[in-house]
């Protein structure tokens, strides 16, 4: 027996004194709404209706248990109507997590940005390189770089994740450019440190075949603005993503460094994009979906000038 259900019917029988209006009210037949009556009263061990052919009348204990459940049904119902409007308000808690670099560069002011229109939200951010199981449902939005997105995950694409060589124009000035991938040796360089240790720099010839380039870093971390402010200070070479310095290359702070016969590269293997990945159940959460939304908005970029260059 469902017995919230049978309350209910019993609650609105003891208003109609009607099998038949109260069948019609919920949408069953009579005999239902008598079914689970019965089972109610036997559940409770006493009569909550006395029935004749033609009367229905509530019982004393009827009326008394009437009066004690009333309250609590609709407190109910008013509890469920309430759940569901805060569920569909941006209201609430957000999970987010991204890698450091992306979020110093990229989130952050986004996210300030954010928490200024939907001031009810509360984002606890965590960012890091570590692999988070996004199955677990702990996270509520993922921004990650990959070329093979969870297919249990709705992936929105941001934008490329290309990587390319940069140097602030004064570097270069003082220096002058590398003519080719073996020279990058005579330079100072900046690299970025996964969780896995320093990432090489890569030179893809234009042959197809892949060689890593010879380096020594003057500095190794993995906070990637800090990378973004030594380059642009003039400390040396660097590899970022083309998204972290966007900016810089349109404003002239930053020059992209190439040399004929391939390109520079970060990351072997297929290429890989920035995703936003969230559970599609989540997403119905107000809080959610206006996150989602806001972000895909700011986040996603036009491509057509920044991915002018061969992707990697």
């Amino acid at each position: 027996m469902d017995k919230l259900q049978a309350i209910k019917f019993f609650l609105n029988l003891s208003d109609t004194l009607s099998f038949k209006q109260t069948a019609i009210q919920f949408g069953v037949p009579p005999s239902t709404v008598s079914r689970a009556i019965k089972a109610l009263e036997s559940e409770l061990g006493v009569e909550l209706f006395e029935r004749t052919t033609r009367h229905v009348r509530l019982t004393e204990a009827g009326s008394w248990y009437g009066s004690e459940v009333a309250d609590a049904v609709r407190d109910l119902a008013a509890a469920d109507s309430l759940v569901r409007t805060e569920s569909r308000q941006a209201v609430g808690t957000v999970r987010i997590t991204a890698v450091p670099g992306y979020g110093e560069i990229r989130l952050n002011r986004v996210l300030d940005a954010f928490r200024k229109a939907y001031p009810q939200v509360v984002c606890e951010v965590e960012l890091t390189d570590r692999f988070l199981d996004l199955s677990t449902g702990e996270i509520d939005v993922a921004l990650r770089a990959t070329a093979d997105p969870p297919d249990y995950l709705v992936a929105r694409r941001l934008h490329s994740n290309r990587w390319i060589m940069v140097a602030s124009p004064d570097y270069l000035s003082r220096n002058g450019r590398p003519a080719a991938p073996d020279e990058i040796i005579n330079h100072k360089t900046l690299a970025y440190r996964g969780p896995n240790g320093v990432l090489p720099w890569l030179f893809r010839r234009s042959s197809g075949d892949v060689v890593q380039v010879p380096s020594n870093p003057i500095m190794a971390t993995n906070h990637g603005m800090h990378l973004l402010n030594m380059v642009c200070s003039g400390e040396g070479l660097v590899m970022l993503p083309r998204w972290g310095v966007g900016d810089q290359l349109r404003d002239g702070s930053l020059e992209e460094v190439t040399v004929e016969g391939g390109e520079f590269m970060k990351l072997p293997g297929p290429e890989t994009s920035v995703y936003l990945l969230y559970d599609p159940r989540k997403v119905r959460l107000g809080k959610v979906r206006a996150l989602v939304d806001f972000l895909v908005a700011e986040l996603t970029d036009d491509q057509s000038e920044l991915d002018s260059g061969p992707s990697a």
